[in-house]
């Protein structure tokens, strides 16, 4: 029996795919998909936080999320920096949490630092003339 499952990735949109290992890593990760859904779509949003929280479930755009917000409740209501700083404080509910950890996951790139020490040294340049 053959551990890795051979998929033609024309059929999958932008040709790429997720590798599946095993046929029980595609159970879990279809379980996964399936209580995600369901708690996106059973998740009652009564406040504002929980409806910018859902509409990101929806959307996974932080500029979709303000004008969804926007046009349902007037224009200025919110603005990207309120919603971001929603996504990144402190997770009230389970979606929350999710959506706080899919947030950082996708802006992680943004916020590295970089590691390498830079190929040259800011300092004062003196000229030394031997006369």
């Amino acid at each position: 029996m053959e551990n890795t499952v051979n998929v033609d990735k024309t059929h999958v949109k932008g040709g790429q795919m997720k590798s599946l290992k095993t046929v029980d890593a595609a159970k879990k990760e279809i379980q996964v998909l399936e209580d995600f859904v369901s708690l996106v779509e059973n998740y009652q949003a009564t406040t504002l936080g929980e409806k910018i929280v859902k509409a990101y479930a929806y959307s996974g755009s932080i500029a979709k999320v303000v004008s969804y917000i926007n046009n349902e409740f007037g224009s200025d209501t919110i603005d990207k920096t309120y919603v971001t700083d929603l996504l990144k404080s402190k997770p009230q509910d389970e979606l929350h949490k999710h959506m706080k950890a899919n947030y950082l996951t996708k802006t992680r790139h943004t916020r590295k630092k970089s590691r390498k020490t830079p190929a040259y040294t800011t300092f004062q340049y003196i000229e030394h003339n031997d006369r």
